[in-house]
């Protein structure tokens, strides 16, 4: 079975039971992880959040969210010389 999402998609996140401090919101896939049997897991990065979390793929669906132009680092001059 191969990974539905790619990594740099923005994903929505559905939050985890009540004894998971994980929230429910947008995500960005940071790494498909391996997997032989099992459950397709990815690692995902969310927006309002500094960690990463390794999900299943049942947590995930298609967002509208779009990633930020900025990303830290990045200047506006960087990004324009780019997409020259």
């Amino acid at each position: 079975m191969q990974h539905r999402y790619k990594v740099g998609q923005m994903l929505d996140l559905r939050s985890a039971p009540q004894r998971s401090n994980r929230r429910a919101g947008p995500c960005e896939v940071v790494f498909c992880l391996p997997h032989d049997n099992g459950p397709i897991l990815y690692r995902v990065k969310s927006l309002g959040e500094n960690n990463e979390r390794v999900v299943d793929e049942i947590d995930l669906s298609p967002s509208d969210a779009l990633k930020a132009a900025f990303s830290e680092g990045e200047s506006f001059f960087n990004i324009a010389i780019a997409r020259r």
